[in-house]
């Protein structure tokens, strides 16, 4: 078993980390907008409740031209007591969160972490979703949420059988801009109480993420 991963992780790591190194960027959402602010955390279901701090980056997954249709992307890191926690949402189908969807605006997409999650306390499989409640531009383009003011999202946990559970509310309030890169991974920065499903994709992402690091040369935070 564990050779077969090691084998995986570097069939993908290698094209990961060319493709990087070629484009001196990221191969996807190359570009973006960083931005802090909050979360108000109201479940049960996350490791923690209330008012945590979050770093958001709001970023064109392809990088197509801003008037072209794109899969846009919210990766949001939770700085939670026990060390972060990146959770990357992008344009998906309303009813289907693992159907991805290119989206022509901000304010007109639906956001979700493609990927499910289970905790030990529930271990039913939940996937993150988040809907723009203010503030977003009503285009795709990603140099006018510089000019947005804050944005708002209402957060949500989706069940596998279609049942929607509030979750809270992402406030992003500050857009300094693209200058300060973090780099989110969401499978190295996850609390260990908190599995990703299902198993091998949060394998291939580990391999994706660090052949793209390593291709530009960016440390892990």
């Amino acid at each position: 078993y564990l050779g077969g991963m090691k084998q995986l992780d570097a069939v993908l790591e290698a094209p990961f980390a060319a493709a990087s190194a070629v484009r001196h960027a990221r191969i996807f959402h190359p570009h973006g907008v960083l931005a802090r602010g909050h979360a108000e955390l109201v479940s049960s279901w996350w490791p923690t409740q209330g008012q945590v701090p979050v770093t958001v980056r709001l970023s064109r997954g392809i990088g197509l031209p801003a008037m072209l249709p794109d899969f846009l992307g919210v990766a949001v890191r939770l700085h939670l007591s026990v060390g972060p926690w990146d959770i990357l949402l992008v344009t998906a189908h309303g009813r289907v969160p693992v159907l991805l969807s290119p989206a022509r605006s901000w304010s007109g997409a639906h956001y979700s972490s493609v990927t499910a999650f289970r905790t030990r306390e529930h271990p039913d499989l939940r996937w993150v979703v988040a809907e723009p409640e203010a503030g977003l531009p009503e285009s795709a383009d990603a140099d006018a949420l510089a000019d947005s003011g804050t944005l708002r999202f209402g957060l949500s946990l989706k069940s596998a059988g279609g049942e929607v559970a509030p979750a809270g509310q992402l406030v992003v309030e500050t857009l300094p801009g693209d200058g300060e890169r973090p780099a989110f991974d969401p499978v190295l920065n996850c609390p260990a109480e908190v599995d990703m499903w299902p198993g091998w994709i949060a394998a291939a992402r580990r391999a994706a993420y660090r052949g793209s690091r390593a291709g530009r040369h960016a440390q892990s935070e």
